[in-house]
């Protein structure tokens, strides 16, 4: 079986391919090393490992542990110009990030010749346009729930919320409540106004598809008809490893 390994900017997420079909998703945060790999260690050994990465800086301790764990290095995988069925017009387009390009390859193999607008919500949230003709027109980057409540208790020590697992309208009584619906409807009302933009080049026949950790958190506050998939991003370096 295949490991297939998303480091991200705060998290790394994995799962195990074979074939076409993914399991053992999984994921971990990176306060040590022991988050993810004591749970890794003593799985199957794989017959390679897939990675991508935007955090750099954890690649040398990734490799580490999969050389010591199973004698194997990470296979890594880049943003291209084109390939898996994405053509990209992102300047220069190795600049663009691997789990970007990952989750629009994912999206071309999932929803072949339809036009789709990838909403990607994490440490940042990118919501990305892909044409019919699986071209890459380019997207847009915001900070995501974590990082927007981050920052504003860094400016404004004083507006402590951030935003919890339940509803918030957009009346808050409390400076919590206030902060909480503030970022959860700020960020479902940039992704809505930025699917509704790219639609000027997407056609209005274009697919709204919801994938990252605060997806699920960001569903109920958006109004446009919408997929969820929890994994594009695996799912799309699986398409880019077979």
């Amino acid at each position: 079986m295949r490991l297939l390994c998303d480091l991200g900017n705060t998290r790394i997420k994995w799962a195990w391919a074979e074939g076409a079909t993914l399991s053992g998703f999984g994921s971990g945060d990176y306060s040590g090393v022991e988050a993810y790999t004591t749970r890794l260690t003593g799985s199957v050994r794989p017959t390679m490992i897939a990675a991508i990465s935007v955090a750099r800086h954890r690649n040398e301790a990734f490799v580490r542990f999969c050389e010591e764990q199973w004698a194997l290095a990470p296979q890594w995988y880049p943003s291209l110009r084109e390939g898996f069925g994405v053509s990209s017009l992102y300047e220069p387009p190795e600049t663009l990030g691997a789990d970007r390009f990952a989750a629009l390859a994912g999206a071309r193999a999932r929803f072949p010749g339809q036009a789709v607008c990838v909403a990607d919500c994490g440490t940042a949230i990118t919501v990305d346009a892909l044409d019919g003709d699986g071209v890459f027109q380019g997207g847009a980057i915001l900070p995501g729930l974590s990082a927007a409540a981050c920052a504003l208790r860094l400016i404004a020590p004083r507006l402590t919320g951030s935003p919890g697992d339940r509803f918030y309208a957009a009346y808050g009584r409390t400076t919590q409540d206030a902060v909480g619906g503030g970022l959860m409807l700020g960020a479902a009302g940039a992704i809505e106004r930025l699917f509704r933009d790219q639609g000027a080049v997407l056609g209005h026949d274009a697919r709204l598809v919801l994938t990252g950790g605060d997806a699920a958190r960001l569903a109920p506050y958006l109004s446009t008809p919408f997929e969820h998939v929890a994994h594009l991003t695996l799912e799309g370096l699986a398409v880019m490893v077979s």
